[in-house]
């Protein structure tokens, strides 16, 4: 069978987590979703109409702890699809600044779920 090439932009690995997250722009709050996050950047499933380099404020609220405020830019956006739809509505933002602590808490949170990734995968065989 034969597997299709992707060209990968990203820079980081994610993991697919669903945290509530505001959105500041220019045109006031958005309230959104993660679908996945990663050290430099997040797609965030939402509907609002933000245009590729818009700059964003994000307040992402990680379990247990204070949230993530992360300043960033638009890398692309869908903000007509469906959630069924590939991509899903929402739009990618890439990070412009992150604090030290909170970016190693998402580098940890990589390393938790994709080692235990690898474990259920381990496990099946």
């Amino acid at each position: 069978m034969d597997t299709p090439i992707v060209n990968e932009k990203r820079l980081s690995s994610r993991a697919e987590v669903r945290w509530p997250v505001v959105l500041m722009t220019s045109h006031g709050a958005t309230v959104a979703e993660t679908k996945n996050i990663g050290a430099s950047g997040a797609f965030i499933l939402c509907h609002a109409q933000l245009r590729p380099k818009e700059k964003v404020k994000a307040f992402v609220m990680a379990p247990d702890r204070k949230s993530l405020n992360i300043s960033g830019e638009v890398a692309w956006s869908n903000p007509l699809s469906t959630e069924e739809d590939s991509p899903p509505c929402g739009v990618g933002i890439r990070f412009t600044s992150i604090s030290p602590t909170d970016r190693q808490y998402l580098r940890n949170l990589i390393a938790e779920h994709y080692g235990s990734k690898k474990q259920r995968l381990a496990a099946k065989k």
